[in-house]
């Protein structure tokens, strides 16, 4: 599993995900024009916090930095969730010549589908402190395999019926 945010993309140990905008510390009636900072972490115990004041419109300052923020680290997290998918695939593709990834005829798509609730009921029922690690690694690999399965079935269905963006 590839770390989606590395830690040169952090501060500390904060998710670029939680990042939002509040009210200034002096700006307790939420005037646009007042100062807004730029929060994360805990809503308690901000671990970043900064106020954006001297603008002319530090709201709208303020929000564009978390959209974009958040926009990197969405960026991230798929370009490190495809990479998953695309070396499971990969693994997937170099199985014993015969079987084809790509048929998605409906008993695979049954099981598939089993496959994929039986992860979604793992993945919200709450393990023991000592295994929720283990939980998340298995829950994550099955859905990177699943994926890796339904690309492969996408890419079949471009190759057989030749769907293209237009």
């Amino acid at each position: 599993m590839v770390n989606p945010v590395p830690a040169s993309e952090q501060i500390g140990t904060v998710d670029l995900a939680s990042w939002t905008v509040v009210p200034g510390q002096s700006n307790p009636e939420k005037d646009d024009h007042g100062a807004w900072a730029v929060t994360a972490g805990d809503v308690e115990q901000y671990d970043l916090y900064f106020e954006i004041a001297d603008a002319a419109h530090p709201r709208q300052v303020a929000e564009f930095v978390v959209e974009a923020v958040q926009a990197h680290a969405t960026r991230l997290r798929l370009g490190a969730a495809f990479a998953d998918v695309e070396r499971e695939r990969e693994r997937l593709r170099a199985r014993p010549p015969g079987a084809d990834l790509y048929e998605g005829d409906r008993a695979r798509v049954v099981v598939m589908m089993a496959e994929l609730g039986r992860l979604a009921a793992e993945a919200y029922e709450p393990a023991p402190a000592a295994e929720s690690a283990a939980q998340r690694e298995r829950v994550y690999d099955g859905v990177t395999r699943l994926a890796a399965l339904a690309v492969g079935w996408l890419e079949a269905v471009h190759a057989r019926y030749g769907i293209d963006d237009g």
